[in-house]
């Protein structure tokens, strides 16, 4: 995923309310008899789901950049200090305290290996503050 646009991207609260659009997302929850929740029980919730949301057709090719922005959000909302930013390669990442946090990846790396847990991510973004 990368975010290429007009100038303002460069300014976190743009960026954060082009990337806290979730509408397929939950869909896919709603789909499942459940809502989108922004927060710890709701990216437990997501991480559930991750698997088979990987195996399915439709789904699979989608999920990491869906999911990813999905966590950032949930981070920059949970975390004061914690904002989006944009690499020079149009990837956006979280900032917190100091560090970035490439959310693509993480969720990348989930569902290639199944780790890390995306709560687990929370719980160390809160902890670094």
């Amino acid at each position: 995923m990368a975010v290429f646009g007009p100038s303002g991207f460069d300014e976190p609260q743009n960026l954060a309310e082009l990337l806290h659009r979730h509408e397929r997302l939950a869909s896919w929850l709603a789909a499942d008899g459940r809502a989108l929740r922004h927060d710890r029980a709701g990216v437990a919730e997501v991480d559930s789901l991750l698997d088979g949301w990987r195996d399915d057709r439709e789904i699979g090719p989608m999920v990491g950049n869906e999911v990813g922005p999905y966590l950032g959000c949930v981070v920059v909302d949970a975390v004061p200090e914690a904002h989006w930013s944009v690499r020079p390669n149009g990837q956006p990442v979280v900032s917190v305290a100091g560090q970035e946090l490439n959310v693509i990846e993480i969720v990348a790396r989930r569902l290639d290996t199944g780790h890390p847990r995306l709560p687990d991510v929370l719980d160390g973004a809160t902890e670094r503050r």
